[in-house]
């Protein structure tokens, strides 16, 4: 039961640790299924071998422990040694070292066997316990208002419905932004998306400043009512009420569900965008999750992947590309499926860790070192507006020219002073040229047949407004606009504690 406790331990514990950034279980049960596995397997063969379960036992849990700790080693050594070879060396001489003492443990064996299973399995239940109590004892919190749960749209023509597409591009800066930091001209990709129908709002703003407000509110066409999700939460830091609202129905694909329309959810790596409780179908690339690349990169496995990987960045980038490659390929294929549908795809680009060079290829570690996170945020930019274009083209050819558009992102990229320190940032200290490169988004919205200025579209409109106008001038409705107003939260501690910047935004 030794090396059982000592495999699931580590899983356990890395979950408990990064319950905010989770919404369910899911992540959790492969790893701990391949954990528990391999070292049941590994007990019983040393135990077949020995005829002695104890001694085998106590070896089979020294190279659990030498497995999962590698990892964790490697990230405390990193800040004093450049390479990983002097600690592979090192780990390796230790394990033998423990694996020979616990050979020759002779008649301790027994009792340390004993030992250690009560301590692993103490730290095991407190480490269920937290990841328990965060997974199972909030409710979800319902952010849709009553009026807009019960909203019917009632198209001029009920058999002539138009496919909808939300394309989210996350980190996406606005022109302001692209042209004082990055030095960037966005204007050719602008107007390409203006002569395919589009109004672009050059001065949008972002509603709030992390993607699970952001896209919470503007799926639900509404302000986020703080109170609710500060009640929910264990703490400031907690960001499971807002990851649940996430998941939950919500105002937009509800309101088209009812009318007839087919839900497809394009996902990615990050979690709590993953998918939602009402979609149809469901695409999301199953190579490895968010919790399973950074649980790896904890273990001995991490000797084998990208040595001169910084610790703080444990991600395999090859996944990850993988993770945005199959999204956009599955955007490829989908306007060709039978309408009406409704299509959610969030993006992570030109989110980093920056995967896509400007013509599509790879890109590695030590080529974005070598270029810099502004030459390379650009060059990931660059291959991103060409394949909107592309995407774009086609949902027009097979989709069809009525197709509803709305290309948007959720937040802008982050500030360097943010990327240095984002614990300790704090945004009320934020300059105005922070303010509009982490708030200033792309916001792109196509209606065929429809005088947005007439329905309230402007140059620094606001996400939550978006859904408001497109069924107002698509779908029947007469929905009152919102104030476009900005809300930050004061640091990553005090999530739920908004405060408004629109006017420091409208300098």
């Amino acid at each position: 039961m030794l090396p059982i406790l000592a495999a699931a331990y580590p899983v356990f514990f890395l979950f408990a640790i990064n319950a905010a950034e989770q919404v369910g279980l899911g992540p959790l049960w492969i790893p701990l299924a391949l954990a528990v596995g391999g070292a049941t397997l590994l007990l019983v063969v040393l135990g077949l071998l020995l005829h002695d379960w104890h001694r085998a036992a106590l070896l089979a849990t020294v190279a659990v422990v030498g497995f999962f700790g590698y990892g964790h080693a490697w990230n405390a050594a990193s800040g004093v040694i450049g390479s990983q070879w002097p600690l592979i060396g090192a780990w390796v001489l230790l394990c033998v070292v423990g694996l020979v003492a616990a050979w020759r443990a002779g008649r301790w064996t027994r009792p340390i066997v004993r030992g250690l299973t009560v301590i692993a399995a103490i730290a095991l239940v407190m480490n269920a316990w937290s990841v328990a109590s965060t997974m199972v004892a909030f409710g979800a919190v319902d952010a849709t208002s009553d009026d807009l749960s019960r909203l019917e749209l009632a198209p001029s023509d009920p058999d002539d419905l138009p496919d909808v597409y939300n394309i989210v591009l996350d980190r996406y800066a606005s022109s302001t932004a692209l042209d004082d930091t990055y030095d960037f001209d966005n204007e050719p990709f602008l107007t390409a998306l203006e002569e395919r129908g589009f109004d672009v709002a050059r001065h949008a703003h972002a509603n709030y400043g992390k993607t699970p407000l952001s896209l919470a509110s503007s799926l639900n066409m509404e302000m986020l009512d703080a109170e609710p999700l500060k009640a929910e939460a264990e703490s400031g830091k907690d960001r499971n009420p807002i990851h649940r609202v996430l998941r939950d129905h919500l105002a937009v694909p509800t309101a088209l569900k009812e009318l007839g329309y087919q839900y497809i959810h394009v996902g990615n790596w990050w979690t709590p965008s993953a998918t939602n409780v009402d979609a149809d179908r469901t695409f999301r690339y199953e190579g490895q999750d968010e919790f399973s690349t950074v649980l790896a990169q904890t273990t001995l496995l991490r000797a084998f992947s990208e040595p001169d990987a910084a610790p703080t960045d444990p991600w395999d980038w090859r996944v990850l590309r993988g993770h945005t490659a199959y999204a956009l390929d599955r955007l490829d294929e989908i306007p060709a499926l039978p309408g009406p549908k409704f299509v959610f795809g969030h993006l992570l680009l030109p989110h980093d860790p920056y995967v896509f060079d400007a013509d599509g290829s790879f890109m590695d570690r030590n080529q974005v070192e070598r270029q810099g996170q502004v030459d390379s945020y650009r060059r990931q930019l660059t291959y991103a507006n060409e394949r909107m274009l592309e995407l774009i083209d086609r949902i027009l050819a097979m989709s069809g020219p009525d197709a509803v558009i709305l290309l948007q992102s959720d937040e802008g990229p982050f500030p360097s002073r943010y990327r240095a320190d984002e614990w300790g940032f704090r945004w009320r200290g934020a300059t105005d040229e922070e303010l509009e490169e982490k708030f200033g988004i792309l916001f792109a919205l196509r209606v065929p047949g429809a005088d947005l200025e007439a329905e309230g579209f402007h140059d620094a409109i606001t996400p939550v407004n978006a859904f408001r106008i497109v069924f107002n001038a698509r779908f029947g409705t007469d929905l009152p606009l919102l104030p476009d107003r900005t809300w930050s939260h004061e640091d990553l501690a005090h999530f739920y504690d908004f405060f408004e910047i629109t006017d420091r935004l409208r300098r």
